[in-house]
């Protein structure tokens, strides 16, 4: 069962949406709660124990941090201030205990169920060694929810908010329908708080929450469906005699995982918004970005937040690096030796990144390739400084900025091809192909080229494309076109509506003659 099958939209949101509606207010996390259970037990094959063993856990732990927090602060008001910080540091360290163990537990299930099998195979082949394989069923969403499960720890941890006593909204919160499997990452005070305590159905949202579903449905059905076709054929094939082909495939990539993954993520949106949810959004225009680090501050932004704030603040502002910067005592320059912390939690965030993706080493390529790109654009900063300074180029120009948003283009094109490629060796013949063998002989060929797709496709992708770049320029430009949209007349609004239904149902790349092929599976396991 997928996000865009008709089992869902009708059996499950719908039915779950209706009663919703009906139930009042206090009893609609229950409707939440069930519809989500019988929704993962269906798209997982009834694959659950795990999600279960994972909302137990972070429960547990939430809950015991709590009751230390607790005991802290009704203890603390018979100490006299000298006495406070003695106290404070007994207790957290019995928090610091319940904290570790309780990422450890979330993390060992995700290693086990997820890359068990992966490290096995990779020692056998470093060191000889023989280690059995495991026949594991890998959960649904085990690597969104796991994060998640952890992001409400260390908020508890810190006293963000106070942990929920009630195990089945904690169980919620990781089991939501609407994120469960693809995202978007969010955090229990954004997004738990919200499940639990309901919301009433409003117009407003309703009209809202229908633009983004049917914007996502466009940009996955017709776009990214579309040029799936295309891309596969390229990727599968073995001998890679044309440069060019691999050149407009990886192209045809960025598109359609861009408007798979955000037309996904816009249709969940939307239908988080008809029940009156603001879910975080986790696509901003991405490929308009002017460096790789806003790239990625637009592109899988809850995903980023989460490295950001779990990862790379904890371990930059750790004592351990904190101490090798204070003790540097002038030996590199004040810039250089700040990077120090910097340059080592972004290696161990892209790591964890690569890993993230999936159980490949191209994935830990992918990550890795980020993490270089990150650090050249750091350390030359100041070099880079003073050549436009010397210059008297304006880094803040038009013609400059162009040149920083196609320079970020090309990086993060080759980084899909990494991401796309079924193996380092197929990356490696890929590449080669496009060095040495600039072919452009399909080219010629028109739509018989072999690649799977009629006049009439290439003719719809590009359409699509254009529409979704003019959408993307005016958002880009801060005009809200939700909200333009919203304030037309009712029956032009209806038209528009009913008009990109249909243009959905007739240009949508399903059905007979379409062999689709979606983002790997392990992106959302």
């Amino acid at each position: 069962m997928t996000y865009i099958s008709f089992e869902f939209f009708i059996l499950y949101f719908g039915v779950t949406f209706l009663l919703y509606w009906i139930f009042p207010k206090k009893a609609k996390w229950i409707v939440l709660l069930a519809g989500s259970i019988l929704f993962y037990l269906f798209a997982s094959g009834g694959h659950i124990l795990s999600l279960i063993a994972t909302s137990l856990i972070v429960w547990a732990s939430g809950l015991i941090i709590q009751k230390i927090n607790d005991k802290h602060n009704e203890k603390e008001n018979g100490f006299s201030a000298e006495d406070r910080q003695p106290l404070k540091s007994k207790y957290n360290n019995y928090k610091k205990v319940v904290l570790i163990l309780g990422i450890i537990l979330n993390v060992l299930i995700l290693i086990v169920l997820k890359y068990f099998n992966f490290f096995s195979i990779s020692l056998q082949n470093l060191f000889s060694v023989d280690i059995p394989e495991l026949s594991f069923v890998v959960p649904l969403g085990i690597s969104f929810y796991t994060l998640q499960a952890i992001s409400y720890i260390c908020d508890v941890y810190s006293e963000k908010y106070k942990a929920a006593k009630n195990p089945f909204h904690v169980m919620l919160y990781l089991t939501f329908m609407l994120t469960v499997v693809k995202g978007p990452i969010s955090r229990y005070d954004q997004l738990g708080t919200q499940l639990v305590e309901g919301s009433n159905i409003k117009s407003k949202n309703v009209i809202f929450g229908s633009q983004l579903v049917i914007w996502g449905l466009f940009k996955k059905i017709v776009i990214a469906d579309r040029a799936a076709e295309f891309v596969s054929v390229a990727f599968d094939q073995n001998t890679f005699e044309s440069g060019s082909l691999m050149i407009i495939a990886t192209l045809l990539y960025m598109l359609q995982f861009y408007c798979d993954f955000s037309g996904i993520i816009d249709i969940l949106r939307g239908l988080g918004q008809i029940m009156g949810f603001d879910m975080p959004n986790n696509f901003e225009r991405p490929f308009f970005a002017k460096t790789i680090c806003e790239f990625w501050q637009r592109f899988n932004i809850t995903l980023g937040d989460w490295v950001r704030d779990y990862v790379f603040y904890p371990v930059s502002n750790s004592k351990a690096l904190k101490k090798v910067v204070k003790n540097d005592k002038g030996q590199l320059a004040a810039y250089y030796s700040k990077l120090i912390p910097i340059s080592i939690a972004l290696l161990i965030s892209w790591i964890i990144t690569g890993f993230w993706y999936g159980q490949a080493f191209k994935y830990i390529l992918f990550g890795l390739y980020f993490y270089v790109l990150m650090m050249i654009g750091l350390l030359f900063e100041p070099l880079m400084a003073k050549i436009c300074k010397s210059l008297k180029i304006n880094r803040g120009g038009v013609i400059y900025t162009f040149f920083q948003k196609i320079r970020t283009f090309v990086l993060v094109a080759f980084s899909m091809l990494i991401f796309r490629s079924d193996s380092l060796s197929q990356l490696k013949a890929i590449i080669i192909s496009i060095i040495e063998k600039p072919d452009i002989a399909f080219i010629k060929k028109g739509a018989s080229n072999g690649m799977g797709l009629t006049v009439e496709d290439y003719l719809i992708l590009i359409a699509g494309f254009i529409i979704v770049l003019l959408v993307s320029i005016i958002s880009e430009r801060k005009i809200d076109v939700r909200e333009k949209f919203s304030k037309l007349p009712f029956v032009f609004e209806f038209i528009v509506f009913i008009t990109l239904i249909f243009v959905i149902i007739i240009f949508g790349a399903y059905g007979e003659g379409y062999l689709i092929v979606d983002l790997p599976v392990q992106l959302f396991r």
